[in-house]
């Protein structure tokens, strides 16, 4: 009998999504059905050729890339002024994500391409095809995907397992003073997901930032001497070089966070999330300055357990994190 989780990955590729992608391809305990695109910290055209490199690296070419949505569901149809704003301000952090997450992953051009199928329909096909509660959705990007393909066919939330997302803040805030960046790319998508009843653990900024990668750490990947290790070291040293010192921030960890990566380590072994609280959490839809933040109810005013709609982790084990991604990438050679 295959034991292994049955995972299917929706991905912005970028750097940490990179990371994310190779763990996921590499580890005997999962079975990744596919992996969906979504535009977020690139365009969708560069996300998908990034994607398609990373699984090339990793000799997984069995297994498909699908192209989902380039934009968000609502934010860009608001005809007045805000959106303007949003769009500018959204170019400067585009300026800056630009040295995290480049055009190009530093890997050859991707001989292999796209399946022709587009990513919500392959979704909903293949988990109306599944057994109940038997696949895992790993979202590390705007959940755009998935909350269309929610709307389209609701006849998949019992066949999702869980959805264990990178996205979303409560004390550890980036880019906008209210917002982590994939939940403000596009707020209404996860406010359905939210309010659809699927099972879902958040894996914030709050738990991400204790995911912090050394070079030291970089260096001891880079030993294990295959193509992905190498693509991997690249990438924690590329991301320390371009980032900023977290500990003088947020005074929570010295490194570089790998956020994407956590997420699909949390998927395989949730024992790496600690301070795992069952919160009630909304987003804040009202085009304002909070627009996009990830409300908790601190208050937990909430008793009844059909509230709380999500498991929210403020914490992550640094060192099984490391260990996981050193252990994945060992075990392929």
């Amino acid at each position: 009998m295959d034991e292994r989780k049955k995972i299917i990955l929706d991905v912005d590729t970028g750097s940490d999504d990179a990371v994310a992608i190779t763990c996921a391809l590499l580890s005997s305990a999962c079975d990744v059905l596919g992996i969906c695109t979504v535009g977020g910290n690139l365009p969708l055209a560069n996300v998908t050729d990034n994607t398609l490199r990373v699984v090339q690296c990793c000799g997984r070419e069995d297994v498909g890339v699908y192209v989902g949505s380039a934009s968000p569901l609502a934010s860009t149809l608001v005809p007045w002024g805000l959106q303007a704003e949003l769009l500018c301000r959204k170019e400067g952090v585009r300026e800056l994500t630009l040295d995290f997450h480049p055009e190009h992953l530093p890997l050859p051009a991707p001989r292999i391409t796209a399946r022709p199928q587009c990513a919500t329909v392959w979704l909903i096909e293949t988990l109306l095809a599944a057994e109940d509660h038997s696949i895992t959705l790993v979202p590390v990007g705007p959940i755009t995907n998935i909350a269309i393909a929610l709307k389209a066919d609701p006849r998949i939330i019992p066949k999702i397992r869980e959805i264990v997302m990178m996205g979303g803040s409560d004390r550890v805030i980036d880019p906008t003073q209210a917002a982590e960046f994939n939940v403000w790319c596009d707020p209404e998508a996860l406010e359905i997901v939210l309010q659809s009843g699927a099972p879902v653990t958040m894996v914030p900024f709050d738990a991400t930032v204790f995911a912090a990668l050394t070079r030291e750490q970089a260096a001891e990947i880079r030993q294990v001497g295959t193509p992905p290790a190498q693509l991997i070291a690249d990438l924690i040293d590329q991301r320390l070089d371009a980032s900023v010192d977290f500990e003088a921030v947020h005074g929570l960890s010295t490194g570089e966070p790998i956020h994407d990566a956590l997420a699909m380590c949390a998927a395989l072994h949730p024992e790496v999330l600690t301070d795992v609280r069952q919160v009630s959490c909304h987003v804040d839809l009202g085009r304002g300055y909070c627009y996009g933040e990830t409300v908790i109810d601190r208050n937990y005013k909430y008793d009844a357990p059909q509230e709380k709609n999500c498991r929210f982790a403020y914490g992550a084990d640094n060192e099984f994190f490391f260990q996981w991604i050193l252990s994945v990438l060992k075990a392929a050679r």
